[in-house]
C-alpha cells in the first residue's frame, strides 16, 4: 500500500537561473495610464543556456532558452525593475504553473477564440545583479563560461498519470511526456490562495524516456534533476464561425530530465531492467522470425515448401 502522507509532505521544488535580460523588464501597475500606481508585478525574460549533458536527445549541443520570470514580492521587484537589457542576472526560485485561456483569431472571418493552455514562469526567491550591459555576443561567452548553473530545475511530484511514449518521426529517438503535481513549499503571495499545487510538463528523451515509461504510474512519486526547455510548436483549430482552419504558433515551457528517480508507487530499476530484457527477447525472437519468412521458410525455421 502507498504511504499517501509521504507522499503530500515531499514537497521541493527549485530553480537555478544565471542568464542575461532579454529585454528592459515590464512592470504591471494597478492602472495602466498612471506610471506612478502601485506596482503589482515585475516581469523579465532571461535567456539561459542549456549545458551539455547526456539528457537522451540526439542533439546535445548548447541551446538557449528564453525563460520568463515574475515576481509580486515588494523587495524581490525592487531588483528586477532595475535591471536592464543585456544585464547578467543570478536567480534562485521556485518553478510555477498556472492554467489560463489563450486566444486565437481565425484569419477568414476575424472571429476570436479561446482555448485551454497554461503557462510557467520562475517566481524568485534571491535575485542577484552579476554584471550590466553585456552585448549579445558577450552575454553567449559569459553564459557558455556557467553552464552548469544556468538552467537548472530539480522537483518531486506525483505523476497524474502513465507517461505517453513515442519515438521522434525522424530520429527514432524515445520519448515520453507526462505531468507532475508539485506541492507548493512556498506560498506565492500575489497568487491565489487556492492555488497550492503546479503541474509542470516532463518531456524525456532516449534511454530515460524508456526508465520512465516502464518504471511510472498514476501517481508515483518522482525526483527530477534536469533543465527547463521552451519548446515552439504549431496548432491547429476549428473556427467555431465559419469552420475554417486556424493556424496558430504555441510555446510549452517543459521540464527535461538529465535523470529520475523512482520514489513510492512505481517500479523499481530491477522491475524496469527485467521488463526490459523480456522486451529484448521478444524483439529478438520477432526478428529471426521475420529473417526466416524473407528466407522462404515458416516463422519456426521449417521450410515452406
Amino acid at each position: 500500500m502507498r504511504d499517501w502522507h509521504q507522499i503530500s509532505m515531499a514537497r521541493h521544488n527549485e530553480v537555478t537561473l544565471y542568464g542575461q535580460v532579454s529585454d528592459d523588464p515590464r512592470e504591471l501597475r494597478v492602472s495602466t495610464i498612471d506610471p506612478g500606481s502601485r506596482l503589482l508585478r515585475v516581469l523579465a525574460s532571461l535567456t539561459v543556456i542549456r549545458g551539455i549533458r547526456d539528457f537522451g536527445a540526439k542533439d546535445q549541443r548548447m541551446k538557449l532558452d528564453q525563460l520568463v520570470t515574475m515576481s509580486g514580492n515588494e523587495k524581490i521587484m525592487a531588483f528586477m525593475k532595475d535591471w536592464r537589457k543585456g544585464d547578467i542576472v543570478s536567480v534562485r526560485g521556485t518553478l510555477i504553473t498556472n492554467d489560463y485561456n489563450k486566444p486565437c483569431t481565425c484569419a477568414e472571418c476575424g472571429n476570436t477564440q479561446f482555448y485551454k493552455g497554461y503557462s510557467a514562469y520562475v517566481y524568485p526567491l534571491y535575485t542577484r545583479l552579476v554584471a550590466q550591459g553585456y552585448t549579445p555576443e558577450q552575454g553567449l561567452a559569459e553564459l557558455r563560461r556557467n553552464a552548469e548553473v544556468s538552467n537548472r530545475v530539480t522537483v518531486i511530484g506525483k505523476a497524474c498519470s502513465k507517461p505517453a511514449f513515442h519515438k521522434h518521426e525522424r530520429s527514432g529517438t524515445p520519448i515520453s511526456s507526462y505531468i507532475i503535481d508539485i506541492e507548493r513549499k512556498y506560498r506565492v503571495k500575489e497568487d491565489l490562495d487556492s492555488n497550492r499545487h503546479d503541474f509542470p510538463a516532463v518531456k524525456s528523451y532516449g534511454e530515460i524516456a524508456v526508465n520512465d515509461y516502464l518504471a511510472i504510474e498514476e501517481d508515483g512519486l518522482v525526483f527530477v534533476d534536469g533543465q527547463l526547455q521552451v519548446r515552439n510548436y504549431d496548432r491547429t483549430f476549428i473556427c467555431e464561425q465559419c469552420g475554417a482552419e486556424i493556424k496558430k504558433k504555441d510555446n510549452v515551457t517543459e521540464i527535461v530530465p538529465y535523470s529520475t528517480e523512482y520514489l513510492t508507487g512505481c517500479h523499481s530499476m530491477a522491475d524496469v531492467m527485467e521488463i526490459r530484457e523480456q522486451i529484448k527477447e521478444q524483439e529478438e525472437l520477432q526478428a529471426t522470425q521475420e529473417m526466416f519468412v524473407a528466407r522462404g521458410y515458416g516463422a519456426d525455421g521449417v521450410s515452406a515448401e
